[in-house]
């Protein structure tokens, strides 16, 4: 059952990911639902159906996304902002931790949280602050569109 779930998922990521990069039928997926797919984080804040059947085979877990997204929205409403280096401190990314929670998983999940118009220039300035990031984090507000997806 595990490998035929696995099947149809793999199934449904390329149809999706086809769907985004046809000329005439991209705006029919939205950019953060195609860039979820893409790079297999569980796409926590939209609201299709089409992926809740498939949760367990996402890279990027319901749970990592979920404890990473409510985290930084607590402290953001709370008006405390952190650069990039001080969440992975807080998620001890260096070390083990319960949810596996690395640095590329940190990098997927906040550039979701992003091309999803989430948390407001003051967050992703902060999140961002030169010398307190790695080189690869500027990619989280880079824009991603259809020609950033490959399928091969």
């Amino acid at each position: 059952m595990a490998d035929l779930s696995k099947s149809i998922y793999n199934l449904q990521r390329f149809q999706i990911l086809q769907t985004k990069i046809n000329p005439a039928t991209s705006n029919y997926i939205p950019d953060s639902y195609a860039y979820a797919w893409y790079d297999e984080v569980y796409p926590i804040m939209d609201t299709s159906d089409i992926h809740k059947d498939l949760k367990e085979h996402f890279k990027i877990s319901y749970e990592q996304i979920d404890t990473i997204s409510k985290y930084a929205d607590q402290e953001w409403l709370e008006g405390r902002l952190y650069n990039f280096y001080e969440y992975e401190r807080y998620f001890n990314v260096r070390y083990e931790n319960q949810l596996n929670i690395t640095r590329s998983t940190l990098l997927v999940v906040f550039k979701y949280i992003h091309i999803n118009g989430g948390f407001d220039a003051n967050f992703w300035s902060k999140l961002l602050e030169p010398m307190q990031h790695p080189t690869e984090a500027q990619s989280i507000i880079r824009k991603f569109d259809s020609d950033d997806i490959y399928l091969i």
